[in-house]
């Protein structure tokens, strides 16, 4: 049986190319979106989803229930980014972000693990997870992304019958926003490292 993968935000940059190159590797995809739904293609499924509330997350993943039965893969792809001068952020722009980011891996997540099979989840983080430094414009997003780092590692420990990782791109050739001083990769090139590392063809660090 061709084995499935759900990848959430899988309309946008990086999510397009993991869709392609899942695809060339023979999986079934079910690649989620929010209002732009990409065109149609062969062993791929497109699932529309609102990942803004709580209520949109549960509705996504019980209408589709049936369809995730026999996925053992995931790649938590989806997560907008704030881009925000510090000095201008609030505690809301935190709250978002740590929405966005953290609570809706963790509900589909826990989701998957609860009906059993997962095998591997891929959590997408940014350049600098892990590291501590000042941020300027994207300090409530490395927030976020830094406590998926932490749940990441923590259900690597709680859950040892699936592989947990994080994968840490740079800024993607073609986006809107972009690092200063920071790595450049192509949504291929970063998409590819992701599918190894689902896989556990390559470890992290």
């Amino acid at each position: 049986m061709t084995d499935r993968v759900l990848i959430t935000g899988a309309s946008g940059l990086l999510g397009r190319a993991l869709v392609d190159v899942f695809l060339a590797e023979g999986f079934f995809v079910l690649g989620q979106y929010h209002k732009h739904k990409p065109g149609e293609c062969a062993n791929c499924t497109w699932l529309a989803a609102d990942f803004s509330t709580s209520a949109g997350i549960s509705r996504f993943l019980l209408e589709n229930e049936t369809l995730f039965k026999d996925c053992p893969y995931l790649v938590n792809n989806y997560g907008p980014i704030t881009y925000k001068k510090t000095g201008k952020l609030s505690g809301q722009d935190f709250t978002l972000d740590f929405f966005h980011n953290v609570v809706t891996a963790v509900d589909i997540t826990r989701f998957f693990l609860d009906r059993g099979g997962l095998k591997s989840v891929v959590n997408l983080g940014f350049e600098f997870a892990g590291k501590i430094k000042a941020y300027k414009q994207i300090l409530a997003y490395a927030a976020a992304k830094n406590a998926l780092l932490l749940v990441t590692r923590s259900y690597e420990q709680e859950f040892p019958g699936t592989r947990f990782a994080m994968v840490n791109p740079g800024t993607l050739v073609g986006a809107k926003i972009k690092s200063p001083g920071g790595i450049s990769q192509e949504p291929v090139q970063l998409a590819h490292v992701i599918l190894d590392t689902l896989l556990g063809r390559i470890r992290e660090g």
